[in-house]
């Protein structure tokens, strides 16, 4: 799995980089650069969004329009150096600690020790394949953490992949605003996040021994297939689906699939469903889907 860079640091917006407009012909050649490399749907009324999200990238390369950067990101070699910044700005990425609370809900430390008598060497394997800034990554750890006491009953990784560099570091870092861990349950807080600064900066940081189970790595749902490198005992796969095609979201599915061991369990977001009888799924509740074969 591929390691993620450290992004450079953004330049200073120039006088004409500030006052270019995104054209709504422009803004649909983007929508299909976004389309055709993440899978992501983008509705005409998301063109301001990306006007205000990318005039930084106008500066950052010296231009002044965004026809020029369409230009440039359909050359062999601005796509090379220009289109993992761009990704970066275009995809949303929006996350909580313990979201969805019927899922966590469902991973008692029961069925954690369940599943991980049922994986590979008694492991318990977790993915959260759209991991954006980690709190779902560090959720998952948490409450793996504690169900194998420290690793005593059963060793565990959580694998958190994205396909946005600048939120990888995000997860690497795993430093949050106070405000943003209020929904960890406050014996999990006190066990696995400390206090790092002070006043209206404080913030609070996941803890080294935690931090050191998780592993990263970047990955494109929308690519053919996922290096993943092991089978997993739970993926979480939620709230990204919801921005693909039909047949792109089913594409997917069945690519996770492939990762995650029969008798292991797939969480989706609570906005999608999976209806299909290709796939070796049964529904178990609440958007959590049993692997059947």
């Amino acid at each position: 799995m591929a390691r993620a860079a450290t992004l450079p640091k953004s330049a200073p917006v120039s006088a004409g980089a500030h006052a270019a407009t995104l054209d709504m012909a422009t803004f649909r050649d983007l929508a299909v650069l976004v389309d055709e490399s993440c899978g992501i749907m983008m509705s005409d009324a998301k063109r301001v969004m990306l006007e205000t999200r990318l005039r930084r990238r106008l500066a950052a390369r010296g231009l002044d329009d965004f026809r020029a950067y369409v230009a440039l990101l359909r050359t062999p070699e601005g796509r090379a150096a220009e289109f993992q910044a761009f990704t970066d700005c275009v995809v949303t990425n929006e996350t909580s600690f313990f979201r969805e609370p019927p899922h966590f809900e469902h991973l008692t430390p029961e069925e954690l020790r369940r599943l991980a008598e049922g994986g590979r060497e008694r492991s318990l394997r977790i993915w959260s394949a759209a991991s954006s800034s980690g709190q779902e990554a560090y959720s998952l750890a948490m409450i793996a953490d504690d169900a194998s006491n420290g690793g005593q009953l059963f060793p565990w990784t959580v694998t958190a992949t994205d396909i946005s560099v600048r939120m990888l570091n995000a997860v690497r870092e795993g430093v949050y605003h106070a405000d943003a861990v209020r929904s960890v349950p406050a014996r999990l807080r006190q066990k696995y996040l400390e206090p790092v600064g002070t006043g209206a900066d404080q913030a609070m940081s996941v803890l080294p021994a935690l931090r050191r189970n998780v592993r990263l790595g970047q990955i494109n749902l929308m690519h053919a297939e996922y290096r993943l490198g092991q089978t997993m005992d739970i993926v979480f796969c939620r709230n990204v689906l919801i921005y693909f095609q039909p047949d792109a979201q089913l594409e997917v599915v069945g690519k996770l699939l492939r990762h995650l061991r029969p008798g292991g369990l797939l969480f989706l977001g609570h906005a999608k469903s999976i209806r299909s009888t290709r796939l070796p799924l049964r529904l178990i509740r609440s958007n959590i889907y049993e692997r059947t074969e």
